[in-house]
């Protein structure tokens, strides 16, 4: 898929796994793509990959958890590629605890950023999605926001916050050519899963779980993200995706 010629793509969260797999699937494609990560190394070494396979990308470092730092963040991405024509909201935080144990601040942090930093993030991206005349937005959620696990209530909580999100704005946006769409991810083998499968025994134990028997990849991922973002997915909007292998489909 090479339609993304000349557009500017901004992607959360682009400091690894999934979020790296995606800045750098959007940079092949053809787009100019602001890595955005808390971690201005990360940032750094994901802009660094794609430059040196070719592609154009600049790092952009923000705490998505302050409003004032996505303001900053959103401006700096639409002067280094000059506008904003794709947009990921990629950035969360994993939460494992039971619910009677969870302090307001864990509550406040993850929905902060799983949350309200998609919503401020997509907010002050509108105007330059607007002006694209072909904007993208795409929200990672999770299977988690689906079918809801034992000691993820507030992750999954904030997960399934993200699809209501996606449907209102779908809605609302589809006046100025603007799709929205979410992605749900499954088992990704990523740095957020691997204490779930530290283990020979848990991995197994999870791949057994899912009906193509292996563990998803970044790269799966970003395949859906490139194609909801490309011009083929133009009459697209309001859906859901889940990319998990099959893992949900007992629940769904």
């Amino acid at each position: 898929m090479s339609d993304m010629n000349n557009i500017a793509a901004l992607v959360t969260g682009a400091g690894g796994g999934i979020g790296r797999g995606i800045a750098r699937r959007l940079a092949r494609s053809g787009a100019r793509v602001a890595a955005v990560d808390v971690n201005a190394e990360s940032a750094g070494e994901t802009a660094a990959l794609i430059r040196k396979a070719g592609g154009e990308a600049r790092a952009i470092t923000a705490d998505l958890s302050r409003p004032e730092e996505i303001e900053r963040m959103v401006a700096e991405a639409v002067s280094a590629c000059g506008g904003i024509d794709v947009l990921v909201n990629n950035a969360g935080v994993g939460s494992a605890a039971f619910l009677e144990s969870v302090c307001d601040e864990e509550i406040e942090r993850v929905f902060r950023i799983n949350l309200f930093g998609m919503i401020g993030i997509t907010r002050a991206a509108f105007p330059h999605l607007k002006k694209s005349g072909r904007g993208r937005v795409i929200n990672i959620s999770s299977v988690e926001g689906i079918r809801g696990s034992g000691l993820l209530a507030v992750y999954s909580a904030s997960k399934a916050a993200v699809l209501g999100l996606t449907r209102a704005n779908a809605m609302e946006l589809a006046r100025y050519g603007i799709t929205v769409n979410a992605i749900c991810p499954g088992a990704i083998e990523t740095e957020m899963l691997a204490p779930l499968i530290s283990s020979e025994e848990s991995r197994k134990k999870m791949i057994k779980g899912i009906p193509v028997k292996r563990l998803g990849t970044p790269d799966d991922v970003a395949a859906a993200v490139a194609f909801l973002a490309s011009a083929e997915a133009s009459y697209i909007t309001a859906q859901i995706l889940v990319v998990d292998g099959g893992m949900t489909s007992k629940t769904i």
